[in-house]
């Protein structure tokens, strides 16, 4: 079948993917959702002034989405590149392009949605029935919708790992896939820890020995840019700029294109 984009054929396929996985869906956002009662009960049993605040919940509630749309690839779609299992997904009547973007709404977008919305229903239920334990809507918490631009590269660029590495390795995905993430990782830290060390090392004495206040992460390169203590060296705000970009563009971009390509050229 061509490369070609059909919305009628790729609204059927949504269709069926949503109707084949929406119980396994249903089966992890109860799971996640049941810890949070059994954590409630513990809680009110054991504890003699039991308070849980909204925004130790709104955590627990951004952690356990976080990992659902981690796992989610593999959950969903573990049998893709399989010897035999893949041949069915593979053998449907629906181009590549259709196949790539269903994947990434089935698994990185509806899962985590049906998730996050159950959690956020059991809590807020919980919250109307024992207000005295449950202290506080999440909804309404400040920090319940607190992001901001880096903390949102944070957020997707290792669930777009996790689509390539399940699309990319047979077996042990999780594992293989964990292992390729940190030694990118660890080899990024490299280059920014060796530039700003050794390449970068009088400037940044210098700018240490103006004792301005900043902190260098590779998750905070975006605010770093923006911060006026570089102005007067342009060589690493230039750097600083390059590996902002690669990091938050790059590797996400990167990702979904090698997920692509696997895709498009996977044998069985």
């Amino acid at each position: 079948m061509k490369d070609n984009f059909n919305i009628n054929r790729f609204g059927k396929l949504i269709k069926k993917e949503l109707s084949e996985r929406v119980p396994m869906m249903v089966k992890v956002a109860a799971i996640l959702s049941l810890i949070l009662v059994g954590f409630w009960l513990t809680y009110t049993i054991f504890k003699n002034d039991p308070v849980v605040s909204a925004s130790a919940r709104v955590i627990y509630l951004y952690i356990a989405t976080f990992f659902t749309v981690v796992m989610g690839p593999f959950n969903m779609y573990k049998g893709f590149n399989h010897h035999k299992k893949g041949l069915d997904y593979i053998s449907l009547p629906a181009s590549v392009p259709e196949k790539f973007f269903s994947m990434i709404i089935v698994s990185l977008i509806v899962m985590p949605l049906v998730v996050f919305g159950s959690i956020l229903a059991t809590d807020t239920l919980i919250t109307i029935i024992n207000p005295s334990v449950f202290n506080g809507f999440i909804f309404i918490d400040p920090s319940f919708l607190n992001f901001s631009s880096s903390s949102l590269a944070d957020i997707i660029i290792l669930p777009l790992f996790c689509l390539l590495g399940n699309l990319l390795y047979r077996g042990n995905k999780v594992v293989k896939t964990f292992l390729t993430v940190a030694g990118a990782y660890i080899v990024f830290i490299m280059i920014v820890a060796f530039l700003f060390l050794y390449v970068f090392k009088d400037q940044m004495e210098a700018v240490q020995g103006m004792q301005l206040q900043f902190k260098l992460t590779v998750e905070n390169l975006s605010e770093l840019y923006k911060n006026e203590v570089f102005e007067g060296y342009p060589a690493i705000k230039i750097t600083i700029a390059v590996l902002a970009v690669l990091y938050n563009i790059g590797f996400p971009v990167g990702a979904l294109t090698g997920a692509y390509y696997r895709m498009k050229t996977i044998q069985y």
